[in-house]
């Protein structure tokens, strides 16, 4: 199970390809480099477009280009332009769509909220930079509480 969606990932990908070619790259290119169906690869291109992560150019020499600094751009807001909500847990959805059974008497429900929220808060905080860039100081606390012995595993 991956933790992104499939369409997040190559929002990702895409967006960090046109960081690095800041003339610009062809939906071509961007589907050939990244073997990502050309249908679908337009979906997602013209999401980011419509929220303006992007701007596109037709013609000959025309493309894609990222047109906002990686640092103003958070992962919860790419999520959102794709409607790719986060849902850590089924109970972490609006009542209507839980389909857990367990959900009247979870003994985690409460726990798993916590967890949850705190996700919710490093998908807000983490930049497109902190992933360009490993050594750009991230801008939350990534601490879960596990506490590293010198052996390098954890109490």
């Amino acid at each position: 199970m991956s933790f992104f969606s499939r369409k997040m990932d190559y929002a990702l990908l895409v967006l960090s390809h046109l960081h690095g070619n800041p003339d610009g790259s062809s939906a071509r290119e961007i589907s050939a480099k990244f073997s990502i169906s050309r249908p679908f690869l337009a979906n997602i291109m013209k999401t980011l477009c419509h929220h303006g992560y992007l701007s596109s150019h037709r013609g000959v020499h025309g493309g894609y280009v990222l047109i906002r600094k990686p640092e103003d751009i958070a992962l919860a807001d790419i999520m959102q332009s794709l409607d790719e909500p986060f849902h850590l847990t089924d109970c972490s959805k609006d009542i209507e769509k839980q389909t857990c059974s367990a959900r009247t008497f979870c003994p985690i429900r409460t726990g798993m909220s916590g967890v949850h929220d705190r996700i919710r808060t490093i998908l807000k905080d983490v930049t497109l930079a902190e992933i360009l860039d490993p050594t750009i100081r991230p801008s939350v606390s990534l601490q879960f509480g596990l506490e590293l012995v010198s052996n390098g595993t954890h109490k």
